[in-house]
Protein backbone atom coordinates (compact mmCIF):
# COMPACT_ATOMS: atom_id res chain seq x y z
CA UNK A 1 0.00 0.00 0.00
CA UNK A 2 1.42 3.56 -0.99
CA UNK A 3 2.19 5.55 2.07
CA UNK A 4 2.05 8.88 0.29
CA UNK A 5 0.02 11.13 2.15
CA UNK A 6 -1.85 14.52 1.74
CA UNK A 7 -1.22 16.91 4.47
CA UNK A 8 -3.41 20.45 4.46
CA UNK A 9 -0.97 22.62 2.93
CA UNK A 10 -0.65 24.84 -0.11
CA UNK A 11 -0.27 23.04 -3.18
CA UNK A 12 2.40 20.88 -3.89
CA UNK A 13 5.40 21.97 -3.36
CA UNK A 14 4.52 25.18 -1.87
CA UNK A 15 3.23 26.10 2.07
CA UNK A 16 0.22 27.59 3.31
CA UNK A 17 2.54 30.83 3.29
CA UNK A 18 2.91 30.62 0.23
CA UNK A 19 6.87 29.88 0.55
CA UNK A 20 8.31 27.04 -1.78
CA UNK A 21 9.24 23.94 0.19
CA UNK A 22 12.09 21.85 -0.47
CA UNK A 23 12.02 18.06 -0.79
CA UNK A 24 13.88 16.86 2.22
CA UNK A 25 14.88 13.44 2.69
CA UNK A 26 14.57 12.04 6.51
CA UNK A 27 16.88 9.01 7.41
CA UNK A 28 15.35 6.00 10.19
CA UNK A 29 16.90 2.60 11.18
CA UNK A 30 13.56 1.12 12.08
CA UNK A 31 10.54 0.25 10.33
CA UNK A 32 8.26 2.56 12.71
CA UNK A 33 10.39 5.11 11.47
CA UNK A 34 10.47 6.00 15.21
CA UNK A 35 14.67 6.13 15.52
CA UNK A 36 16.56 9.05 13.43
CA UNK A 37 19.55 7.99 12.21
CA UNK A 38 22.66 10.12 13.43
CA UNK A 39 23.01 11.68 9.73
CA UNK A 40 21.82 15.40 8.31
CA UNK A 41 18.45 15.30 6.44
CA UNK A 42 19.16 15.92 2.73
CA UNK A 43 17.74 19.28 1.41
CA UNK A 44 17.58 19.49 -2.23
CA UNK A 45 18.93 22.02 -3.66
CA UNK A 46 16.13 22.51 -6.31
CA UNK A 47 12.87 20.39 -6.60
CA UNK A 48 12.39 17.80 -8.82
CA UNK A 49 10.28 18.96 -11.91
CA UNK A 50 8.09 15.45 -12.24
CA UNK A 51 7.75 12.93 -9.62
CA UNK A 52 6.37 9.73 -10.48
CA UNK A 53 4.63 6.77 -9.17
CA UNK A 54 4.62 3.45 -9.92
CA UNK A 55 1.35 1.57 -8.73
CA UNK A 56 1.03 -1.99 -9.39
CA UNK A 57 -1.69 -5.43 -9.18
CA UNK A 58 -0.35 -8.45 -9.56
CA UNK A 59 -2.52 -11.36 -11.36
CA UNK A 60 -2.68 -14.81 -12.06
CA UNK A 61 -3.91 -15.22 -15.32
CA UNK A 62 -6.17 -18.66 -16.75
CA UNK A 63 -7.72 -18.87 -20.09
CA UNK A 64 -10.14 -21.79 -20.68
CA UNK A 65 -10.12 -24.17 -23.12
CA UNK A 66 -11.67 -22.89 -26.62
CA UNK A 67 -11.39 -19.09 -25.34
CA UNK A 68 -9.84 -16.32 -26.63
CA UNK A 69 -10.64 -14.11 -23.21
CA UNK A 70 -8.12 -14.49 -19.87
CA UNK A 71 -10.01 -14.51 -16.34
CA UNK A 72 -7.48 -12.51 -14.51
CA UNK A 73 -7.43 -13.92 -10.34
CA UNK A 74 -6.28 -11.17 -7.54
CA UNK A 75 -2.90 -12.36 -5.97
CA UNK A 76 -1.17 -9.21 -4.43
CA UNK A 77 -0.78 -5.23 -4.64
CA UNK A 78 2.91 -4.71 -5.01
CA UNK A 79 4.90 -1.71 -2.97
CA UNK A 80 4.38 1.76 -5.04
CA UNK A 81 7.35 2.76 -6.23
CA UNK A 82 8.47 6.44 -5.79
CA UNK A 83 11.05 8.20 -8.54
CA UNK A 84 12.49 11.35 -9.23
CA UNK A 85 15.49 13.48 -10.77
CA UNK A 86 17.44 15.86 -8.62
CA UNK A 87 19.74 18.39 -10.23
CA UNK A 88 23.05 19.35 -7.97
CA UNK A 89 24.78 22.39 -9.62
CA UNK A 90 27.99 23.85 -8.35
CA UNK A 91 28.79 26.17 -11.11
CA UNK A 92 27.04 29.04 -8.59
CA UNK A 93 24.58 29.97 -11.75
CA UNK A 94 21.23 28.76 -9.15
CA UNK A 95 22.52 31.16 -6.77
CA UNK A 96 23.70 28.01 -4.22
CA UNK A 97 27.21 27.81 -3.41
CA UNK A 98 27.24 24.23 -2.96
CA UNK A 99 29.75 21.65 -3.52
CA UNK A 100 28.77 18.61 -5.81
CA UNK A 101 30.33 15.75 -4.39
CA UNK A 102 29.31 16.85 -0.60
CA UNK A 103 25.56 16.94 -1.99
CA UNK A 104 26.04 13.62 -3.38
CA UNK A 105 27.34 12.34 -0.09
CA UNK A 106 24.93 13.75 1.83
CA UNK A 107 22.36 11.82 -0.17
CA UNK A 108 23.97 8.71 0.15
CA UNK A 109 24.78 9.06 4.14
CA UNK A 110 20.68 9.41 4.64
CA UNK A 111 19.44 6.94 2.05
CA UNK A 112 21.71 4.05 0.40
CA UNK A 113 24.64 3.62 3.41
CA UNK A 114 24.68 0.20 5.16
CA UNK A 115 23.52 0.85 8.81
CA UNK A 116 25.83 -1.83 10.54
CA UNK A 117 24.60 -1.61 14.16
CA UNK A 118 21.01 -2.78 11.98
CA UNK A 119 22.43 -5.05 9.52
CA UNK A 120 20.62 -3.06 6.61
CA UNK A 121 20.00 0.06 4.75
CA UNK A 122 18.06 2.91 6.07
CA UNK A 123 13.66 3.63 6.20
CA UNK A 124 13.58 7.36 4.65
CA UNK A 125 10.53 9.63 4.96
CA UNK A 126 10.47 11.82 1.94
CA UNK A 127 8.70 15.32 2.48
CA UNK A 128 7.69 17.49 -0.25
CA UNK A 129 4.82 20.04 0.19
CA UNK A 130 1.69 18.09 0.79
CA UNK A 131 2.86 14.76 0.53
CA UNK A 132 5.09 12.28 2.55
CA UNK A 133 6.02 9.03 1.49
CA UNK A 134 7.59 6.14 3.28
CA UNK A 135 9.80 3.77 1.84
CA UNK A 136 13.41 2.78 1.27
CA UNK A 137 16.21 3.54 -1.51
CA UNK A 138 16.04 0.55 -4.57
CA UNK A 139 18.17 2.34 -6.99
CA UNK A 140 19.91 5.21 -7.55
CA UNK A 141 21.67 6.23 -10.61
CA UNK A 142 24.44 9.19 -10.66
CA UNK A 143 25.12 10.91 -14.14
CA UNK A 144 27.63 13.53 -13.93
CA UNK A 145 27.51 16.17 -16.83
CA UNK A 146 29.75 18.91 -16.46
CA UNK A 147 33.52 18.64 -14.12
CA UNK A 148 35.93 20.73 -12.68
CA UNK A 149 39.42 21.17 -14.21
CA UNK A 150 40.55 18.45 -10.91
CA UNK A 151 37.95 15.71 -12.68
CA UNK A 152 35.33 16.26 -9.37
CA UNK A 153 31.82 16.91 -10.88
CA UNK A 154 30.17 20.19 -10.92
CA UNK A 155 26.69 19.51 -12.60
CA UNK A 156 25.14 15.55 -11.81
CA UNK A 157 22.12 14.50 -11.84
CA UNK A 158 20.66 11.84 -9.11
CA UNK A 159 17.64 9.57 -10.47
CA UNK A 160 16.25 7.73 -7.43
CA UNK A 161 13.43 5.39 -6.92
CA UNK A 162 12.10 4.35 -3.84
CA UNK A 163 9.64 1.22 -2.72
CA UNK A 164 7.38 1.86 -0.11
CA UNK A 165 8.14 0.36 3.28
CA UNK A 166 5.09 -0.20 6.08
CA UNK A 167 5.49 -1.75 9.42
CA UNK A 168 3.96 -5.10 9.38
CA UNK A 169 1.90 -4.72 12.41
CA UNK A 170 0.41 -0.98 10.73
CA UNK A 171 -0.06 -3.02 7.74
CA UNK A 172 -2.06 -5.07 9.94
CA UNK A 173 -3.89 -2.98 11.59
CA UNK A 174 -5.43 -1.87 8.35
CA UNK A 175 -5.77 -4.27 7.11
CA UNK A 176 -9.54 -5.28 8.08
CA UNK A 177 -10.75 -8.42 5.52
CA UNK A 178 -10.92 -11.54 7.36
CA UNK A 179 -9.18 -13.82 4.72
CA UNK A 180 -6.44 -16.79 5.36
CA UNK A 181 -4.52 -15.20 2.92
CA UNK A 182 -3.79 -11.92 4.50
CA UNK A 183 -2.27 -10.74 7.22
CA UNK A 184 -4.39 -8.30 10.04
CA UNK A 185 -4.91 -8.29 13.66
CA UNK A 186 -7.30 -8.99 16.25
CA UNK A 187 -7.71 -7.74 19.52
CA UNK A 188 -8.57 -10.17 22.12
CA UNK A 189 -12.06 -10.23 24.01
CA UNK A 190 -13.23 -11.71 26.43
CA UNK A 191 -14.18 -15.22 25.98
CA UNK A 192 -11.91 -15.32 23.06
CA UNK A 193 -9.67 -18.48 22.55
CA UNK A 194 -6.96 -19.29 19.70
CA UNK A 195 -8.77 -22.11 18.47
CA UNK A 196 -11.72 -20.34 17.76
CA UNK A 197 -9.89 -17.43 16.51
CA UNK A 198 -8.00 -19.63 14.24
CA UNK A 199 -11.38 -21.39 12.72
CA UNK A 200 -12.94 -18.15 12.07
CA UNK A 201 -10.06 -16.40 10.35
CA UNK A 202 -8.77 -19.41 8.59
CA UNK A 203 -11.58 -21.95 8.34
CA UNK A 204 -9.45 -24.57 10.27
CA UNK A 205 -8.89 -24.64 14.53
CA UNK A 206 -5.55 -26.65 13.93
CA UNK A 207 -2.99 -23.43 12.80
CA UNK A 208 -3.03 -22.41 16.56
CA UNK A 209 -0.31 -23.60 17.49
CA UNK A 210 1.34 -21.48 14.26
CA UNK A 211 0.08 -18.56 15.59
CA UNK A 212 0.76 -18.60 18.56
CA UNK A 213 4.49 -19.16 17.83
CA UNK A 214 4.28 -16.32 15.57
CA UNK A 215 3.32 -14.12 18.29
CA UNK A 216 5.14 -15.40 20.81
CA UNK A 217 2.29 -16.65 23.38
CA UNK A 218 3.61 -18.31 26.63
CA UNK A 219 0.51 -19.22 27.03
CA UNK A 220 -2.15 -19.65 24.62
CA UNK A 221 -4.59 -21.37 26.46
CA UNK A 222 -5.65 -17.91 28.25
CA UNK A 223 -5.23 -14.89 26.26
CA UNK A 224 -5.56 -11.50 28.27
CA UNK A 225 -8.07 -9.74 26.53
CA UNK A 226 -7.08 -6.35 25.13
CA UNK A 227 -4.39 -8.49 23.95
CA UNK A 228 -3.12 -7.77 19.98
CA UNK A 229 -2.60 -11.05 17.69
CA UNK A 230 -1.18 -10.91 14.62
CA UNK A 231 -2.69 -13.45 12.18
CA UNK A 232 -0.27 -13.79 9.12
CA UNK A 233 -0.37 -15.71 6.36
CA UNK A 234 -0.91 -19.33 6.02
CA UNK A 235 0.41 -21.11 2.97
Amino acid sequence: MANLNAQKQGSAGTSSEGKLDKLIIKSFSDSKFSVANDVEDFTAMLNPSTISQTLKINYQTEQAPDTSDFSAKYLNTEGQVFSFDLLLDGTGVTGYDIEVVDEIEKFKKATYYYIGSEHEAPYVQIIYGTYMFEGRLQSLQITHMLFKTNGDPLRSKLSASFISSTDPKKQASKQNRQSPDLTHSYTVKIGDTLPLLCQEIYKDSSYYLKVAKFNSLVDFRNLEPGTEIIFPPII
